[in-house]
């Protein structure tokens, strides 16, 4: 199973079994290609354009209103592609906000592909961007909203096919270390498991005898130098801040007893991201590449870059008290896909059930994007079929209600400074759906990036308008109070999107703000 030769893996080598001959007749692996980025753009498009954006996406919005080098909850880049895409476009809507990350989702497709082919062919690369298409997590939510997860998968993608060809190719210049730290950099700038890239290849290195000659250069350092220098912005900002998102995150992983069935809980959740069939496929083609003797290096790559995530972030739910994200180990999961495609494309002709799931896959992301775009136009079909009779799209719908609520009571941005909420998520909602016009403030336990903002610094003395949530406003409304010389309760809005209630939320004003002192 190794690898006889250094080069780039010969297209057909091992993608090409018999019975198999007549599928490439007549379809090419470069139309395959095509069809695939066609499929996943189609699918994304109706996705991005029949939803509105969820809780993330609208913070990620309003927050990114005030450009920063970083940022609290992660470092800049999708902060920076949500403020400069609606400077572009002139315009906040969805499709308008979401661009960028659509164009990088397609660019990550094609880079899967491209990795792929040249470790273990063309086919295998086909295949490999088919199947992470269909993968939810992967292909669709990180390919689609307005999160650091969709820029991260691309330049993490982008600087292992730049580590590949310098590894496995013998003509490669050593200068392409530099590329690919550039590559990790701009991952770090993503979010910070783009640190995996690093520690990944490193391990590669130790493990690997005939690579392990690049640990004595210089060029591999050099390309953790160029990573560095592009990490900067978020180095300064967390200096400038009292290392605030360092803190929010390591926070995250703090120590809080041992509970192994946490680590279960995000194995069986990244399954569920993933769909389970596409899963088990990924773990069957790590365990049969790590089985395999000699290892093949270039699997044995994947697998190192892969370790990090999958194993780091299941130990730490099981120690941590913290609410375990699944998704945190997508990014490692994805290094598995050209294991994945290599598998796929060798068995492919000859067995059934590997079309079928194949198929299915595709089949199934297709199908499931076409209910939620049609619950998402017609919430009520989802609220009969609902367990708790409500729309199950409400996170992703926008509060266009709040802004026609506020002025159908003939209020106004003129007479108040800002507009205020008791939460990160709310004030999310609240101010992408009143737009610019209303600097919105978090005034409460959990207000995360609306802190560095710091609207109502310099405000005393100003009105603000309250945004309260309907189901804990008595003790809102006593917090608010404490903030502001009197409180005037202005009633109770129905938030509605497509003739479903989705939130109740209660109006009030704030009149005199008390200063950053405050509460007394």
């Amino acid at each position: 199973m190794s690898v006889s030769t250094p080069g780039l893996a010969r297209p057909g080598v091992g993608d090409r079994p018999a019975g198999l001959r007549t599928l490439q007749e007549r379809i090419s692996p470069a139309s395959a290609l095509a069809a695939v980025l066609v499929f996943a753009l189609a699918v994304r498009l109706l996705f991005a354009a029949t939803t509105g954006l969820g809780n993330d996406e609208s913070y990620t919005v309003v927050t990114s209103r005030i450009p920063a080098l970083s940022y609290f909850d992660h470092p800049p880049m999708a902060w920076w592609l949500a403020h400069y895409s609606a400077v572009l476009f002139g315009s906040e809507a969805p499709l308008a906000v979401r661009a960028p990350f659509l164009l990088l989702s397609t660019l990550s497709t094609l880079l899967m592909y491209l990795l792929t082919a040249r470790l273990f062919g063309r086919w295998a690369g086909v295949w490999a961007a088919l199947l992470m298409a269909c993968a939810p997590v992967l292909g669709l939510t990180s390919a689609t909203w307005v999160l650091p997860d969709g820029p991260l998968i691309a330049f993490l993608l982008a600087g292992t096919l730049v580590v590949a060809h310098v590894l496995f190719d013998e003509r490669a210049h050593p200068a392409l270390w530099l590329l690919a730290g550039a590559f990790g950099g701009l991952a770090l700038l993503s979010k910070y498991h783009g640190v995996f890239l690093f520690a990944g290849t490193f391990l590669f290195l130790l493990l690997c005898p005939r690579q392990r000659k690049w640990l004595g250069t210089v060029w591999p350092y050099a390309g953790g130098v160029v990573a560095l220098v592009l990490f900067l912005p978020v180095i300064a900002w967390n200096v400038g801040n009292g290392f605030a998102s360092l803190a929010f995150q390591s926070a995250r992983a703090s120590a809080a007893g041992f509970h192994p069935l946490m680590a279960l809980m995000v194995v069986g959740g990244i399954a569920l991201f993933l769909t389970p069939w596409i899963w088990v496929g990924l773990v069957a083609a790590a365990v049969r590449a790590l089985r395999a003797r000699p290892i093949n290096p270039r699997a044995l790559l994947l697998i190192c870059l892969a370790a990090g995530p999958v194993l780091v972030f299941p130990v730490v739910a099981a120690w941590s008290g913290a609410k375990p994200f699944f998704h945190w180990a997508a990014p490692g999961y994805l290094m598995l896909f050209p294991l994945l495609g290599r598998a796929t494309a060798r068995r492919w002709a000859a067995n059934g059930a590997i079309r079928g799931w194949t198929v299915w896959s595709a089949g199934f992301t297709a199908a499931g994007v076409a209910v939620i775009a049609t619950v998402s136009l017609v919430p009520s079909l989802g609220t009969a079929f609902s367990a708790t009779g409500g729309d199950p799209l409400r996170e992703l719908a926008t509060w266009s209600d709040l802004d026609a609520a506020i002025r159908r009571q003939g209020l106004t941005p003129g007479p108040y400074a800002f507009v205020v909420t008791p939460v990160w998520h709310m004030g999310g909602k609240v101010g992408y759906a009143l737009g610019p016009s209303w600097p919105v403030a978090c005034m409460g336990d959990d207000c995360r990036g609306f802190l560095m903002s710091d609207i109502q610094h310099g405000r005393k003395g100003a009105d603000a308008m309250l945004v309260l949530d309907a189901a804990g406003s008595n003790a809102q409304m006593n917090a608010m109070r404490r903030r502001f010389q009197s409180v005037e309760s202005l009633g109770t809005v129905e938030i509605r999107h497509a003739g479903t209630a989705v939130a109740l939320v209660v109006l009030a004003k704030g009149h005199g703000y008390l200063g950053d002192a405050s509460p007394r």
